[in-house]
């Protein structure tokens, strides 16, 4: 694993100019051909039909927080109208020509539509095949995490990984990138990105003061939560699915502190965890567990929880994801995955 960091280091060069999917691209300045947009495990659709499925499955499964604000979000108002919970709207159905008439002063637009193109366009990315459609849409496609601060994130991050996304497509040229290569990448690259002077940074105690991806940038600072946000954020910018888990106390002790990091989807090994170089102390691999702090008996004992993050309503069920800054909100989908990390670390 270590050859695989220092070949990467090696290769990455961030001076290159662009070859990575346009950012600017939208429905009403593009020609759609009958199949544009392929799935792993479904058939292919048209680039119109795609983006309409996107914007219903993000409809549909907004978040308490979010339902108030679809149309500042950017919804178009053939879902707020009683479109929820109808067949899928395709272009003929008026979606795409009403996003394509943004209206006086842009004032129909928002971060809804960056979302779907941007989202779409990782679909060219070589690391992105095995990518399914369900969770392409659950963990790529989602603009939240929690109940952080909604905003156009993934249009910054798209631009300013542009460089790293430029390098990793040359090199999966010369050598097919694993994922977790390309998370590894990403991990090296990210924190300072923004200010190579002053990295991106970890101080404790920063949820929920600081934990948004804009506002981690923008301090350059964050504890483990708000730096999983922005690492989750970026490797969707990257098309890789990814999403924020956690436990809301270890062994069951809310004495005994709580933590937040993530996990990447790969096709191989399914869901891993992984932590941001700066809360980790060091960029670390996917495929072995034991490198990160908290993955040991004394945490996992049996009676610390863990859930991750998620969207689906559809699938969450009843669970939701606890929130250790707001213990009395249950308005963030979860997924139980406490057996599975106590197999693993335990």
């Amino acid at each position: 694993m270590r050859k695989s960091i220092l070949f990467l280091q090696t290769m990455l060069s961030v001076g290159s100019s662009s070859s990575s999917p346009s950012t600017t691209t939208t429905t009403s300045d593009k020609k759609f051909s009958s199949c544009e947009v392929h799935w792993s495990n479904m058939p292919c659709q048209t680039r119109s039909d795609a983006e309409a499925e996107c914007y219903k499955y993000l409809y549909d499964n907004l978040m308490v927080y979010d339902e108030v604000n679809a149309g500042s979000l950017g919804f178009p108002s053939i879902y707020r109208n009683g479109a929820r919970n109808s067949i899928v709207p395709s272009d003929e159905n008026g979606v795409t020509r009403e996003l394509a008439a943004v209206g006086t002063d842009g004032l129909q637009y928002g971060i809804v539509q960056p979302t779907v193109n941007l989202s779409l366009n990782t679909k060219e990315y070589p690391w992105n095949e095995h990518v399914p459609k369900e969770i392409f849409m659950e963990y790529v496609l989602n603009f939240a995490n929690v109940n952080e601060a909604r905003n156009n994130w993934r249009q910054l991050l798209t631009d300013v990984l542009d460089p790293l996304v430029t390098s990793l497509v040359e090199i999966d040229g010369e050598k097919d990138l694993t994922v977790e290569e390309v998370v590894m990448a990403l991990n090296s690259f990210l924190w300072d990105a923004f200010d190579s002077e002053n990295p991106i940074r970890f101080e404790s105690g920063q949820t929920p003061l600081i934990f948004d991806a804009m506002s981690v940038i923008s301090f350059g600072y964050a504890s483990c939560t708000g730096l999983s946000i922005l690492f989750v954020d970026a490797l969707r910018a990257l098309g890789i699915p990814a999403r924020i888990a956690g436990t809301p106390a270890w062994n069951g002790d809310p004495e005994n502190g709580n933590h937040t990091w993530l996990e990447v989807y790969t096709e191989d090994l399914g869901w891993r965890i992984t932590e941001s170089a700066p809360a980790a102390g060091s960029v670390n691999c996917l495929s072995d567990p034991s490198e990160y702090w908290f993955c040991n008996p004394e945490k996992f004992d049996g009676n610390t929880k863990v859930y991750a993050a998620r969207l689906d309503k559809s699938l969450s069920g009843e669970t939701y994801f606890p929130l250790a800054w707001d213990v009395n909100n249950h308005g963030v989908p979860g997924e139980d995955v406490s057996e599975r990390m106590t197999n693993i670390c335990s």
